[in-house]
């Protein structure tokens, strides 16, 4: 009788402590996940760890002197701009409401301020696709090869702190 009343308070315990785990624990470290995905948007890397400039290729398309966009030629699958949702044939145009020409002259520079200005701010980059103007994140969910765009991090941090119970502007 004494090890039957051991085992059921023994079970009891544990499925006390499994309770506590589910309604505390599990969500911390959901949002825990959410901010480090932010953290990795925020310092332009993807998932996979690479750097989003490495994530993809593009080719200078210029108009005379000036540069007119940024033709998309490779893509890493799974990188941190194919997940953002640029695509293969894609022409960077805008970024962050600013067009290419008057961000930058030279294509590198232009390749990285459409990395730090679009993908690490969370800010959109508009391209040319097949004659359309599309904005990437696409905040439908049709783009990206998650079918997910990246949250914005400012929102993310401001999301984080109203859970902890921050008053924020």
């Amino acid at each position: 009788m004494r090890a039957l009343f051991g085992l059921v308070s023994l079970l009891v315990v544990i499925a006390i402590i499994y309770f506590v785990f589910l309604k505390v624990e599990a969500p911390t470290i959901k949002e825990g996940e959410k901010a480090q995905d932010t953290a990795r948007q925020i310092s332009g890397r993807g998932n996979d760890g690479v750097a989003a400039i490495d994530s993809f290729k593009t080719e200078a398309k210029m108009r005379g002197s000036s540069l007119e966009g940024l033709t998309v030629t490779s893509v890493t699958p799974g990188g941190a701009m194919d997940k953002y949702g640029l695509k293969v044939g894609d022409e960077i145009v805008s970024v962050n409401g600013t067009d290419l020409a008057a961000i930058a002259n030279d294509a590198d520079t232009a390749k990285a301020m459409a990395v730090q200005n679009g993908f690490q701010g969370g800010n959109p980059v508009v391209v040319m696709r097949g004659g359309t103007r599309v904005t990437l994140p696409d905040r439908t969910g049709a783009g990206g090869a998650n079918g997910q765009a990246p949250a914005s991090p400012q929102q993310s941090v401001q999301d984080q702190l109203k859970n902890m119970g921050i008053q924020t502007k």
